[in-house]
């Protein structure tokens, strides 16, 4: 949890995921969105992508989970995720990192909010996904 001592240029801490087809398959389950580019590698494998990808909300799903590990209840309560963008693919058989810093802690109506530059990374260091949260911080920051 980030705690009174967080500054702005701390690191938030790093959750790693390994993507496979079967997770991606799980997604479009829940989601409903069987979309051929994520579930039929035959089909993908014509595409641009040539080969299946990640469903973009799984990525969201992954910042969130970190969000919530950084600022717990506060993050329920109305934090929110800004200017996501898509930047590389994320596909089966990467390993991807979960990561971001704390570019600004400030008040707004007397409320300590903290705001975070996110990213997703691929193993290789290859950037797949980058974007913006701001979160209420539970104690202010001294």
């Amino acid at each position: 949890m980030i705690t009174k001592q967080a500054k702005a240029g701390d690191a938030l801490p790093v959750i790693e995921q390994a993507i496979d087809q079967d997770r991606i398959m799980a997604w479009a389950r829940i989601s409903g969105d069987f979309n051929r580019l994520h579930v039929d590698p035959a089909y993908a494998a014509e595409t641009r992508f040539k080969g299946t990808i990640a469903h973009g909300p799984m990525s969201l799903g992954f910042l969130n989970q970190l969000m919530m590990a950084c600022f717990g209840a506060d993050w329920i309560r109305g934090g929110q995720l800004l200017d996501i963008r898509f930047v590389a693919p994320i596909r089966p058989g990467d390993t991807i990192a979960v990561g971001g810093t704390i570019k600004e802690i400030r008040e707004e109506n007397g409320e300590p909010y903290a705001e975070c530059d996110l990213f997703i990374d691929k193993a290789e260091g290859e950037r797949a996904v980058v974007g913006r949260a701001v979160s209420r911080i539970w104690e202010k920051p001294s």
